[in-house]
Formats: structure tokens, C-alpha cells, sequence
């Protein structure tokens, strides 16, 4: 079975990249032979991948992607695949996996779009969008968000057939272990965390989609005997002096941390009080689910694909849209109350326990194999 693998970047903590390594991962222990084609390519290489980066010319993100896209293709030609699967939007895919909102959908709600839309970066990302989910696509779309799909089927009316829904793929490692409590003493003493502290925990790259900015604004607007023993967690990769810059400014610096991007995700999962993610957009956002099925109590904004998952399982609270921070404020600070989080966090292991988070992977290599076979 060889697979051509393309993906703009692989880097280790990159949601989207981590389901692509899960996924082909499982297709490698079944004896898959794995091309991956990369512009940017960061971290341990996994094993069984043969990643081949493309070098890219252009001045603008989007005419990087359309250097990418056009070496691909002839890549691809020169080599019988059995099955080419895209995690990014672009022509000749035989599978796609939808980690993507629509992008048409977007940029119309946008007040310049009567001019956007004649601008080449608008036409480039239609064209690519529209080689997937059009009518007269042969590519299968793996979707994650049942929202996101009606997008797609509204605006380009693709065939329900060429549409498959996928359930959650949360890494059980994320599950809360036996040993949580000791592991969580552990992380608390290795920051120098008082027993009456409280801390919020955000996780994600792109501080401004994922909302570090209203999360620091709801950390910054606690009464004073409230913020002073409340912290603020920061995982991920940005422009993370501007944001220290912006604490400063608020006078919450002493208590915000940016760790930037972190292979220990579960420590933090296990230490910390509740979960923010108050985000812009998010197609689905998998780091809610895993802050779940840790028994972390989560607030999150409605704009998150998995904010059902909050609401379902009585595990924190969801804002409404559109985002009203002086909402969020109030809905933060009710929050830090103990005895509230530990109920949330009951109701949140005892969902993890039932419902099915974790088998996303494993039907998408079965996918795989048996479109690979045909």
C-alpha cells in the first residue's frame, strides 16, 4: 500500500499534525509505504514516514501554497500511488481529511468581502476549496464537525455520499491515570503553586484565534482578592513577547506564564483548575476534548465545534456568540469556586467513560486500507 501524504507543515504541536501522525502511524504498522510532502517540517520525524520537503517561491502565504500545490502534482505523477490523502485543501485528492472550517463562509461574513472576493489570495482559496467539495469532486472529505459540514454542503453542494462524519480521536493517554493525584502534587511544587491557587490553562498555537487576549482580560477584570491567587497557564507557539507585553500593560505579568510549545501536555492537564479556550474560531477543537477526559473543567467560547461535548456533559460552561468579554468575565469568575469545579470535573470523567472520544484514527485507517485496496 503506498500513500502520498500531503500537509502544509509537520510540526510536534500542531493539533491537526498530530492526527496526521496518528493516523499513518497505524497505516505503517500494517506494512504502508508513506510519502509525505511538507513545505515546513519541524521536530522528530516519525518512523515509517518518508517526509520530502518542497521547497516554495512567492512573496504572499498563498503563493507559497500554489508553488507547494504545483511541484506536488508533478511529484505525484512520477510515482503510483495507491491513494493520495490531503490535510489541506487542494486539487486531486482521493481523501481529505476536514480539519479546516470552510473558507468561503468565513470570508463572506467579513465586511470587505464585495472587494476581497476579485483579490487573488480570495480566488486561490475558493479554487482549492472548491477542487474538494464541489460537485464534480471525486474526493471523499473526512469530516469532524457536523457544523462545518452543512457550510460546506450549502456552499458547494457536495454529494452526502462524498461527505463521511468521524467521531472524536482524543489520545487515551490524555485519559486521567490511576496516579493523577501524586503527579498533580508533583507539577504543583515543581511551579511553586500554593494549595490555594488557582490556575487556568490555555493550549493552542495562534494566541489570537485561540483567544489568549480574552482570557487575560477575564484573568485581569477578578476582583483584587480573587486575581492575586489566580494564574494563568499559556501553552503553545506565537509572538509570545507581544502578549507578555500586553500582561504588563494589564498588570497581571507576575501571574501569566508562557511555556510555549510543551511535550507534557498531561502534566499541565492533571496540575491545573480549569481550561480556557475562548477562541475565535475552531473548527472542532480537540484540546477541549482532552481537557475533558482529564477531568478538567472547561470554559470555552461557542465559536468551538466541540462546545456540544461541554454542554452535553455538564463539564463548565459555554459562551455565547457572538463573544461578549464582559460575559466571559463574570462567567470566570464564577467559576473559581472549588466545590463548582469538582463537580464539573465528576461530570466530566464520568462523559469520558462513556461516550466514544478516543476511535477517530483507527476508522480512518480502516478507510484507508480498504480505499487503498480498490
Amino acid at each position: 500500500m503506498k500513500l502520498a501524504v500531503c500537509l502544509y507543515k509537520l510540526f510536534p504541536y500542531g493539533g491537526l499534525a498530530r492526527d496526521c501522525v496518528r493516523i499513518l502511524s497505524l497505516c505503517y504498522q500494517k506494512g504502508a509505504e508513506i510519502d509525505v510532502f511538507v513545505m515546513q517540517c519541524e521536530g522528530e520525524i516519525p518512523e515509517g514516514f518518508n517526509v520530502h520537503i518542497i521547497p516554495t517561491k512567492g512573496l504572499s502565504n498563498h503563493a507559497k501554497v500554489a508553488s507547494y500545490i504545483e511541484q506536488l502534482q508533478q511529484k505525484l505523477q512520477q510515482k503510483p500511488y495507491d491513494l493520495v490523502i490531503g490535510f489541506n485543501k487542494m486539487p486531486n485528492l482521493d481523501l481529505y481529511y476536514a480539519a479546516d472550517p470552510c473558507y468561503v463562509d468565513r470570508v463572506q461574513k467579513q465586511a470587505n468581502y464585495p472587494l476581497m472576493r476579485f483579490s487573488n489570495r480570495v480566488k486561490f482559496y475558493r479554487k482549492n476549496e472548491l477542487a474538494v467539495f464541489g460537485q464534480e469532486s471525486k474526493t471523499v472529505a473526512l469530516m469532524i464537525s457536523d457544523i462545518e459540514r452543512d457550510k460546506f454542503k450549502q456552499h458547494y453542494h457536495t454529494p452526502d455520499q462524498m461527505l463521511v462524519m468521524l467521531p472524536p480521536g482524543i489520545d487515551p493517554n490524555r485519559k486521567r491515570p490511576q496516579d493523577w493525584q501524586v503527579r498533580r502534587t508533583q507539577f504543583r511544587q515543581t511551579h511553586h503553586l500554593a494549595e490555594q491557587d488557582i490556575v487556568l490553562l490555555m493550549i493552542g498555537s495562534g494566541f489570537m484565534r485561540k483567544g489568549v487576549d480574552r482570557a487575560m482580560a477575564g484573568l485581569a477584570a477578578l476582583p483584587d482578592a480573587l486575581k492575586a491567587k489566580t494564574k494563568l497557564f499559556v501553552l503553545g507557539e506565537d509572538d509570545i513577547a507581544s502578549f507578555e507585553k500586553k500582561a504588563e500593560q494589564q498588570q497581571i505579568d507576575s501571574q501569566v506564564t508562557f511555556f510555549g510549545g510543551r511535550s507534557d501536555v498531561p502534566e499541565f492537564l492533571l496540575g491545573c483548575d480549569i481550561f480556557l479556550h475562548p477562541a475565535r474560531k475552531e473548527n472542532t477543537g480537540t484540546v477541549i476534548l482532552e481537557a475533558l477526559v482529564a477531568g478538567l473543567p472547561a470554559l470555552i467560547s461557542g465559536a468551538c465545534g466541540y462546545a456540544n461535548h461541554i454542554t452535553q456533559s455538564q463539564a463548565g460552561l459555554v459562551t455565547s456568540e457572538p463573544f461578549v468579554q464582559a460575559d466571559f468575565n463574570q462567567q470566570l469568575k464564577g467559576m473559581l469556586d472549588h466545590d463548582k469545579l469538582s463537580q464539573w470535573s465528576k461530570h466530566a470523567l464520568q462523559y469520558a467513560e462513556t461516550e466514544d472520544l478516543y476511535s477517530m484514527p483507527q476508522k480512518v485507517a480502516a478507510m484507508i486500507e480498504t480505499m487503498a485496496s480498490k
